[in-house]
């Protein structure tokens, strides 16, 4: 192969670099390995099984990560403008920092999924990932590792390089090899497994007129001019953004973790947007309001942004407005004077006085009643409370966090939420996403869980099943980030020590998440298809047979065959008020839970206080 010239504007190798790779000494230890074998953890058809589809979303997973199908010719394309824009060299660069990126992710996800794998196979995982990705067919001339000497080395024939096949079709043969993203995907994805740096070449290349790609690959303190390699990565600017050099450790949110130890976790782009709010506002003095569904970290996120406040030496109050009685909830908000009612034999300060100086969460705001929004929203534009069967005027400096999971513009348009006390509240809305738009981060949090009830429960497990972790990441999750806590924490009680956790660990969860997963078999070809849609067969059926069943019951009074009527179309006009459409819902709900107000209020979404208000309007 004809190297380069050495390019004196090119940065000679970096020793920190070289040092902080050389120092992150990996636990992969092999006595001898001098081929792939066709068995071993992870297989070829294991790696495959990690392919996870979840059209409903427009998401494919692949080793716990996002991934995309691109045309070979958009590939071709982008590559072309780079090299426009750029020049052969720059771009060169360019793409084998790419490459390095994806093969050390790779690396992280794969040591990761497999603690336990064998270790020839973590290492073949690599090339048999980058086959699967459609990027190579890789065929192995010669694979020597010896941890206990220091010996690495690494040939193989590339054949079907897509990367070859569009710089070909665009430039045709020359003196130079083409395979820069590939040739950065096997160094990144060797350096960050074995924790050294180790230098892929190509000896050989399609583009130079071989038949096919030969390349090798050896620690980097073995190749001659070794600086040539490094200006392509370019330490001095690469190391602080590598995912090599950073770890598989992430945490986004630059905040500190709040006092009860729980972090922020996550990499999503919502998450990240969310995050970058919070840290916006923590410094500030302004009220936030936190919106999104239940389950998402509301208060989670509201404990993060207190613990980065200027007010974090001072109290954190925090009440669920819901969970009150309507009769207490003024009490509770504001203090009570001695004899204001019966039972009130002493005096005592309210949530907003214990909270002077600091912070108030209220959480589920939307469901307190109109006279108490009326005093909040004094206690915020004045500064200042009474207590229930007071006179005097309390004086408070409080900052004012709320937190609701429902639309609040829709409330007050409804009528059911002031406009004024609405407007007092959105100084800073940040809105939390649901666990089904952030999907990037159930690992990460899967990771996690895995580790805190470990921990709490006194467990060792292994991790989990491929099986399970697709049918995660294309679970709907309705329940958010606290349904994913509890399928967790369940999986670590029910696994034995040392198990993995499977889908059956999961009791109840395990058949619905089992039906959503679609995977791809090691021919190619889509699995859980066919399963999928005999279980949305079987789930019409079920609800068919139900209909009949019912009769002339719930299901069929004139009420809601209005309803469905008007919803398909066959009726224009809904000939009834969405207030006897909620109604009937609230007592159809009621029935089936036996008259348990708090059952009822779980099956429709709603608070019980809601349900409460309903009934009573009702």
């Amino acid at each position: 192969m004809t190297r380069p010239p050495r390019d004196k504007n090119r940065r000679p190798a970096d020793e920190e670099f070289l040092k902080q790779l050389l120092g992150r000494q990996k636990r992969l230890i092999v006595d001898r390995a001098s081929q792939f074998g066709a068995t071993g953890l992870p297989s070829a058809e294991q790696l495959a099984e990690t392919v996870a589809f979840a059209p409903q979303d427009g998401s494919i997973w692949l080793c716990g990560q996002r991934v995309m199908l691109m045309q070979g010719s958009a590939f071709g394309a982008i590559r072309r403008e780079l090299i426009d824009a750029l020049g052969f060299d720059k771009a060169r660069g360019q793409l084998t920092r790419i490459g390095w990126q994806a093969g050390a992710r790779d690396a992280a996800q794969v040591s990761e999924q497999w603690p336990e794998g064998d270790h020839a196979s973590l290492y073949s995982a690599g090339p048999r990932l980058h086959m699967l990705e459609g990027m190579v067919n890789v065929e192995v001339v010669r694979f020597e590792i010896d941890s206990g000497i220091g010996h690495f080395y690494s040939e193989f024939l590339w054949h079907n390089s897509l990367e070859d096949d569009e710089h070909i079709a665009a430039y045709g043969l020359g003196g130079e090899p083409a395979c820069w993203m590939e040739i950065g995907y096997a160094s990144g994805y060797a350096s960050s497994l074995l924790g050294r740096l180790v230098v892929f070449r190509e000896e050989e290349c399609r583009s130079m007129g071989h038949k096919a790609c030969r390349i090798v690959g050896k620690p980097a303190e073995q190749w001659d001019d070794i600086d040539v390699d490094l200006a392509y990565l370019d330490p001095g600017d690469f190391l602080s953004r590598s995912t090599y050099a950073s770890g598989i450790e992430t945490t986004v949110a630059e905040l500190e973790e709040p006092v009860d130890g729980k972090p922020l976790v996550g990499i999503s782009a919502a998450f990240v947007a969310a995050s970058q709010l919070l840290h916006r506002v923590a410094p500030t003095q302004a009220t936030v309001l936190l919106t999104g569904e239940s389950g998402v970290g509301k208060e989670l996120f509201a404990r993060t942004l207190y613990q980065a406040s200027s007010r974090q030496q001072m109290p954190l109050v925090a009440l669920n407005c819901a969970t009150l009685p309507e009769n207490l909830v003024e009490a509770e908000l504001f203090g009570v004077e001695r004899g204001a009612f019966t039972g009130a034999e002493r005096s005592r300060p309210g949530r907003f006085e214990r909270a002077d100086g600091g912070t108030l969460f209220l959480d589920e705001i939307a469901t307190l009643s109109f006279s108490a929004q009326s005093k909040i929203l004094r206690a915020l534009q004045e500064g200042e409370i009474e207590r229930v069967g007071g006179t005097a005027p309390i004086r408070v400096d409080v900052r004012v966090i709320a937190a609701t999971n429902l639309d609040l513009r829709r409330e007050v348009e409804a009528g059911r939420f002031r406009e004024d006390l609405f407007y007092r509240l959105n100084v800073f809305p940040i809105h939390l996403p649901p666990l089904r738009e952030r999907r990037e981060d159930i690992p990460l949090l899967m990771s996690y869980f895995l580790r805190h009830f470990s921990l709490r429960h006194g467990r060792r497990l292994a991790g989990f099943s491929t099986r399970l972790v697709n049918a995660l990441l294309t679970y709907r999750f309705p329940g958010n980030i606290r349904e994913l806590q509890n399928l967790i924490e369940r999986g670590v009680i029910a696994a034995g020590d040392g198990e993995v956790i499977d889908m059956v660990h999961l009791a109840e969860a395990g058949a619905p998440l089992m039906a959503t997963a679609i995977g791809l078999t090691p021919e190619g070809r889509l699995s859980a298809a066919q399963r999928r849609d005999e279980t949305a067969d079987q789930g019409q059926a079920a609800a068919a047979s139900t209909e009949q069943g019912a009769g002339a019951g719930t299901l069929q009074e004139p009420l809601l065959e209005s309803l469905q009527a008007f919803v398909s179309g066959r009726q224009r006009v809904l000939n009834m008020s969405l207030e006897d459409i909620e109604l009937r819902l609230v007592r159809l709900a009621l029935e089936r839970s036996g008259g348990n107000i708090t059952a009822a209020a779980q099956m429709l979404g709603m608070s019980r206080a809601q349900v409460s208000y309903r009934l009573k309007g009702s």
